[in-house]
């Protein structure tokens, strides 16, 4: 089998300039990015262009919010604290009907209860955010469409005993300001 490369962590200087567009758009977020709350800072992207955003929002059809926009303008994605959190392009959650799932899957759906599809159908996913499991995310729901340029921000506990999306911002720069302090240690 062969070795995986693991991609070239960012320069300072790209997380320099990351950090310092980030604390203009999202000052909280920023400072506690200054802070080390992140660390590490992985895997960042340059920033996207104004067409980059315009075309994301022709694949996707629909408005991206635009608070998330201006996070998009200082990069297009990174990961923080090893990966727990990593930004990335957005995409749709989309579950395939219950018939076209395995057994197994079909197993593991009976064992927690859950419903098909998950809570989290045709909501558009921003980034991984392990907060309660690996594996959970940070989603727009977008159901009901943009209220003053934003969608509601919902975090989605893919391993609950019954996977749950429950709010936890009604807006993604409300949200992105204070996102880190569900790392927090309370001890």
């Amino acid at each position: 089998m062969a070795a995986r490369n693991k991609p070239d962590p960012p320069t300072p200087a790209t997380v320099t300039v990351m950090l310092g567009a980030i604390s203009e758009q999202f000052p909280n977020f920023g400072a506690s990015l200054r802070a080390g709350r992140g660390d590490p800072i992985e895997q960042v992207s340059g920033p996207a262009t104004l067409d980059d955003i315009d075309a994301i929002e022709k694949r996707l059809a629909i408005p991206l919010p635009e608070s998330y926009k201006r996070l998009l303008g200082c990069s297009s994605g990174f990961w923080l604290l090893g990966g727990c959190v990593k930004f990335q392009y957005p995409f749709f959650h989309d579950f395939p009907p219950l018939e076209q799932l395995t057994p197994i899957q079909r197993q593991t759906l009976d064992a927690k209860g859950g419903i098909w599809p998950p809570p989290t159908q045709a909501m558009l996913c921003f980034a991984d955010f392990f907060w309660e499991a690996d594996g959970d995310q940070v989603l727009f729901d977008v159901k009901s469409g943009l209220a003053e340029g934003e969608y509601p921000i919902v975090y989605y506990a893919h391993e609950s005993c019954s996977p749950e999306a429950r709010r936890v911002a009604r807006r993604f720069d409300e949200w992105i300001e204070d996102c880190l302090s569900a790392f927090v240690d309370e001890d």
